[in-house]
């Protein structure tokens, strides 16, 4: 067990390396958040189908919505039909029901439908990565995961990667999002 419990973790890459980060405490809390945003935009790009987004921007983004909210809903409902087999993006569907139902539209709407759906997934997946570790591992090693996921995540813009998701904002560049550190000032802080 010297590799630590995050390797059987029967998640993907992105959430391993969060709980890798926060089970040592060598990576700080930049590192840790850092690691869950980008586990999060993984996550999305692998469960939510092109369409579905598409399908949520039509209901929302409508440029002459309907009278009423129930022509909205059944559109959300032709949707979820498009998130069979995708966790994240029956979820998003969801929380766009439910959104809609409380009469937000447009763009704020889409945001909060998409912030939701990624705050709700997360929370999911923390829990997941604490039952393993409760399992696994030490009951000090599991508190110490368990704390520093919830501060990663609390820490990481999620309205901002949720726009980004929703297609209300220009994507980031691609390539790694999580910082690698390369030189010997960028180790750990000696104070």
């Amino acid at each position: 067990m010297s590799d630590g419990p995050y390797r059987s973790l029967p998640m993907s890459r992105g959430w391993k390396r969060l709980a890798e980060f926060a089970e040592n405490a060598n990576f700080d809390r930049t590192d840790t958040s850092a690691a869950a945003s980008h586990a999060l935009k993984t996550t999305w790009g692998n469960e939510v189908p092109a369409i579905v987004v598409k399908g949520l921007r039509d209901v929302f983004l409508e440029r002459e919505p309907g009278l009423f909210a129930d022509t909205r809903l059944a559109k959300i409902e032709a949707v979820v039909s498009d998130t069979a087999g995708y966790g994240l993006g029956r979820l998003l569907t969801a929380h766009a029901s439910s959104v809609l139902a409380e009469g937000l539209t447009g763009e704020a709407g889409l945001a909060e439908t998409t912030r939701r759906a990624l705050e709700s997934y997360a929370a999911r997946a923390a829990r997941q990565i604490e039952e393993h570790y409760c399992r696994k591992a030490s009951a000090r090693l599991t508190q110490q995961v368990r704390t520093r996921i919830s501060e990663a995540i609390g820490t990481a813009d999620i309205p901002a990667l949720a726009r980004q998701c929703a297609g209300l904002e220009p994507r980031a560049r691609r390539g790694s999002s999580i910082r690698k550190h390369a030189d010997i000032d960028e180790g750990v802080p000696l104070s």
